[in-house]
């Protein structure tokens, strides 16, 4: 059975839009095909702002592994590109967050699903509502777009030029 699966992608260090190409590679060999790409937005950094900017996206993808499989094939693809977690909120090479799978709500010791922070993030919430503008988050019961709408993020977000 395949699911459909909402990755986030952020990255401030080193050739970011690079990386990112280089990573939906390893993205489509270990985990699935990818089925949408948001545009890249350039963002203020969230939490930690004494800090280059980040580049953000979000894809979907179609895949049949379970979500525990899918967050440990994306730790693999993140130290693969150099990924350190120093920093909390910090600076990194590639981070790569498990937003959505279809509407499932899991929440254990390693993996929360959605993410616990999607209304709170504008640099997930334009992405998101461009490629699934109704797309309805499963516990908070509103769309990508009503959220969006309602967010009170105001960090500046724009598409990258």
């Amino acid at each position: 059975m395949s699911f459909i699966v909402f990755i986030s992608l952020g990255g401030n260090l080193g050739n970011t839009l690079e990386i990112f190409k280089n990573s939906y590679l390893e993205i489509e060999k270990k985990i699935g095909r990818i089925t949408a790409f948001s545009k890249i937005y350039q963002t203020a950094a969230w939490g930690k702002t004494d800090q280059p900017d980040f580049l953000n996206q979000v894809i979907s993808l179609e895949t049949d592994l379970n979500p525990e499989k899918i967050m440990s094939e994306l730790l693999d693809i993140e130290l693969f590109f150099g990924r350190r977690r120093d920093v909390i909120w910090g600076p990194r090479i590639l981070d790569l967050d498990i937003l959505f799978v279809e509407n499932q709500i899991i929440s254990s010791e390693n993996l929360d699903i959605p993410h616990p922070q999607i209304a709170n993030r504008r640099f997930v919430l334009i992405p998101m509502a461009e490629i699934a503008p109704n797309f309805l988050h499963p516990v908070l019961q509103q769309t990508m777009q009503d959220l969006l709408e309602q967010t009170t993020d105001l960090q500046s977000v724009r598409v990258m030029d």
